[in-house]
């Protein structure tokens, strides 16, 4: 078996790393790319051309040599099910970066993998392709493939010339989108989903994808199968560790990217002389027969822990195979004699290398004293990197249960269980785990043991004990904090567990609350409603009033009260639904369900018999504006009629009484003509008897004339003054409104309940201030049934509600800049987020009130983390594979 052949790495392209997919598929194409968003060209065209270089031998002499172009093929491969689509390099990641807009949104995931010896150029790109088209037919994404020959390192010796530095490594970056791909029409379309690697554990198993650890055994292991079929039985390579497959040998460290350059350079470092003492290790292993006993608190699981879902068979949880290597943990045994269980240690020694009879056996491998303090520098180092992984692991735990105690008192406001007792525990335990100052001493170790290893004067037997009792206590310490940790994991779990199950019963009971809180939000546009229909009616009855069709205030009474709001009842479906509100998680119980449920079915019978108001007093509006519509044209004919010909009217009092007593209702076309016709042929006797009394009948006209004339200067006169009082009726009417929206207005923030923040009343006034002209500016800009004249005040006010509304915001956005950024400022933001969730969507500035308050959290968030943050290097352990 080729146990050098198999390497496959996964890492994601993230924004929140500062990383450009862009950049990432130009570097590994060999392509020139441009980023649209931010106009950044990534050319990495170079490495698709050959290179020359000027050389020099061992014996001086120059020559040239031609290294081959670094990117030997590449491809973009989609899924089968999106049949053929026009997809490009730059077009397609360029929609990634536009379409993945969170600042930690993940771009990508890369997989790295090294092709095993044995395998030709050809198939090479039949091995990658296949691969690549394997996942992306099983994620549904696009993936951008690229073979690369062997990097070369160059050394600069003198002006031109150089020495060659190579590595044997033909490989593939094989890249994955973030978003799945999908045809659509001629082109193609991004999912509106997140990240694939990001699924839920429940959608992962309904699709047949393994959970999340697991899936990454199954790319390994699906490289290996795929490579396996093209290589000769005595070359296949495997993705398991050397311990899995039962082999006795030592694994090695990885050197990492910068460390091979440092190597192939001549220089060295501890992880190198750790390496090399694996080497002679293994070969003393080998030449001696010699079996490895490992004496670690790992083990190794060769059971394949399977499920089947929806007929499909899934790999789910599967533990890691052990923990990790150290040298002060292994033994040497011949393989005929019966394997005995390891000498148990002081419990409060676990890592004493002084005391160990293993680094007597390590140091009997070679009788040279320089070899003798490499193996104990060796075992130092591997002690030092053990307890290094595990007091990282131990201040990961210790981070995320502070964070979770930090977070009690929210969960104690969120479902009303008191965790105080359990709080107060989980402080005491976690004041007894120790980590910065026991890995800021593993630090000073490790610099020592690197002094040892430049000047191997310094490694006295003297120093070395000092250096083992120091790694000696560390190791105490971190026992100790393991035996704390497992009592405070177990209450940390309880606490989370209880708070999640809380949470659960709490989410359908709001889920209720908020559909119903949808329904409070239709009553305000009721309220207004009918307010508009009251005055639509009033004004109709007026103009019935005015020809004469009624009289009658009980009719007008009868629909008026249908504009009417309950406004008593309204009062008590916002205090139940306050009352239900209010209850925390333990106290919903069967009584609170039933409360809700009743209080449901009454606002929706109340939003029924509102609507059904509303709907008659429509109707009511309709048919009287219809009628007056029909009547008033015959109602001012008959007027003007009677105006114009009364003298001859009166004249004839069958004619004057059927006019003046025929009710509006009765009037119509034909009745007005004959009207008009008998009162010509009236007026034509009248001239006719009279006739020899022409001069008077003038004079007497002439007096008709100027008393009409005068009729018509006081009509004038009256339709100024009605005109006027129109506009201060529709001027006081409009401010009526206006004074009864600020009111509702004000009483609506008072439910919002900005004053429950804990934050200073600076925050509390400005956050309530934005809210309550954010709800002005929303309900004007809505309202439109006005006139003229109140359309150009509504305007005004509106133009001036925009204006608080962006001096509010800003008051607001300085309040909150001078809070500390700590975790009572993330929870300001968090419960004036969750209040402004209610507020209309108004924009301040390029975005609305809630992603404002949502990047302030976000920004606030990011501050202490960074904060809480330390930087501490490390070498990362020996890994299995």
């Amino acid at each position: 078996m080729n146990n050098k052949g198999f390497h496959l790495s996964v890492s994601a392209i993230s924004k929140a790393k500062n990383h450009s997919v862009i950049a990432k598929s130009a570097y590994n194409s060999g392509s020139k790319l441009i980023d649209e968003q931010s106009g950044e060209v990534h050319d990495y065209t170079s490495k698709t051309k050959d290179k020359i270089l000027n050389l020099m031998d061992s014996d001086g002499a120059k020559y040239t040599q031609v290294i081959e172009k670094n990117v030997m093929h590449m491809a973009l491969i989609t899924p089968t099910i999106a049949g053929d689509l026009a997809v490009t390099r730059e077009g397609f990641w360029n929609d990634i970066e536009r379409v993945e807009t969170r600042k930690n949104a993940q771009l990508g995931t890369e997989i790295d993998v090294m092709f095993p010896e044995g395998v030709t150029a050809d198939q090479r790109i039949v091995l990658v392709e296949r691969y690549a088209q394997t996942l992306s037919d099983r994620y549904n994404v696009l993936v951008d493939v690229a073979i690369h020959r062997p990097h070369s390192h160059e050394k600069h010796v003198g002006e031109v010339e150089v020495v060659e530095l190579t590595s044997n490594n033909f490989h593939a970056h094989i890249l994955l989108s973030s978003r799945e791909i999908v045809a659509d029409a001629d082109s193609y379309a991004l999912s509106a989903r997140k990240n694939w690697l990001q699924w839920s554990t429940e959608e992962r198993l309904s699709k047949g994808l393994n959970g999340r650890g697991d899936e990454l055994k199954y790319q390994r292991r699906l490289w290996a199968d795929m490579a396996n079929e093209l290589l000769p039985e005595n070359k296949t390579i495997s993705e398991k560790s050397y311990r899995e497959l039962g082999i006795n040998r030592l694994p090695k460290m990885k050197l990492g990217k910068s460390l091979y350059k440092d190597v192939l350079k001549g220089k060295r470092s501890v992880i190198h002389e750790y390496n090399e003492t694996i080497d002679e290790i293994n070969a003393y292993i080998e030449k001696n027969g010699l079996v490895i006993e490992y004496d670690d608190k790992g083990r190794i699981d060769l059971e394949s822990n399977e499920q089947e879902v929806n007929g499909v068979t899934v790999h789910y949880k599967k533990r890691k195979p052990f923990a990790q290597l150290e040298l002060s943990n292994i033994r040497l045994v011949d393989p005929a004699a019966e394997l005995t269980p390891a000498t148990p240690k002081d419990s409060q020694a676990h890592s004493d290398a002084a005391n160990d009879h293993v680094l007597d056996e390590l140091l009997a491998i070679s009788d040279d004293f320089e070899s003798q303090k490499k193996i104990v520098r060796s075992a130092l180092f591997s002690t030092i990197d053990a307890l290094h992984e595990e007091l990282a692991h131990q201040s990961k735990q210790i981070i995320t249960i502070e964070k979770n105690s930090d977070a009690i008192r929210r969960f104690t406001q969120e479902v009303g269980r008191d965790y105080q007792n359990e709080r107060e525990s989980m402080r005491v335990f976690m004041q007894q785990v120790r980590t910065q100052d026991e890995r800021k001493a593993l630090e000073s170790a490790l610099t020592l043991v690197e002094q040892f290893r430049q000047d191997d004067t310094l490694q006295t037997g003297r120093a070395v004990s000092r250096l083992e009792e120091q790694l000696s206590q560390i190791d105490k310490t971190v026992l100790n904090n393991k035996a704390v940790l497992k009592k405070l994991i177990p209450l940390n779990n309880h606490v989370i567990a209880d708070y999640k199950g809380l949470k659960v019963t709490l989410k359908p009971f709001a889920a209720k609350l908020n559909k119903l809180a949808t329904d409070f939000k239709a009553f305000d546009e009721i309220d207004i409603e009918k307010s508009e229909l009251q005055r639509h009616w009033r004004e109709a009855f007026e103009d019935l009033q005015a020809i004469e069709v009624t009289s009658n205030l009980d009719t007008y009474h009868k629909f008026a009260v249908l504009a009417d709001l309950d406004v008593e009842r309204f009062k008590a479906f916002e205090q139940e639904r306050e009352a239900l509100s209010s209850l925390k998680a333990v106290e919903i119980d069967a009584d609170a369900d039933t409360r809700l449920t009743a209080l449901a079915a009454d606002v929706k019978a109340f939003k029924t018999a509102n609507n059904e108001d509303i709907k008659q007093l429509k109707q009511q509006i309709n048919t009287s504006e219809k009628t007056y519509q029909r009547l008033s044209p015959f109602y001012k004919q008959r007027i003007d009629l009677l105006d114009q010909s009364e003298a001859v009217i009166v004249q004839d009092d069958d004619l004057y009484d059927e006019i003046m007593s025929t009710k509006t209702t009765q009037l119509n076309a034909d009745r007005l003509e004959d009207w008009r016709n008998r009162t010509m042929v009236l007026h034509h006797q009248l001239n006719k008897a009279h006739e020899q009394a022409k001069l008077k009948e003038e004079a007497e006209r002439a007096r008709e004339e100027a008393l009409i004339r005068r009729r018509v200067t006081l009509q004038q006169r009256r339709e100024q003054v009605s005109l006027k009082r129109q506009r201060i009726n529709e001027t006081k009417a409009y401010q009526d409104r206006f004074d009864n929206l600020v009111v509702r207005v004000r009483d609506r923030v008072d439910t919002l309940d900005f004053k429950a923040i804990d934050a200073p009343i600076e925050v509390i006034n400005a956050a309530e201030a934005v809210a309550a002209h954010s709800f002005i500016l929303h309900t004007l800009k809505r309202t439109d049934s006005f006139t003229a004249l109140q359309k150009s005040l509504r305007d005004t006010d509106a133009k001036k509600a925009t204006a608080h509304v962006q001096q509010a915001a800003t008051s607001l956005w300085q309040q909150l800049e001078r809070l500390p950024d700590n975790q009572d400022k993330v929870e300001v933001l968090t419960q004036i987020n969750e209040r402004f969730e209610h507020v209309p969507a108004i924009t301040i500035g390029a975005a609305t009130l809630t992603q404002t308050v949502t990047d302030q959290l976000q920004k606030t968030k990011s501050d202490i983390q960074a904060q809480e943050q330390t930087q501490t290097r490390r070498y990362s352990s020996p890994r299995p594979f």
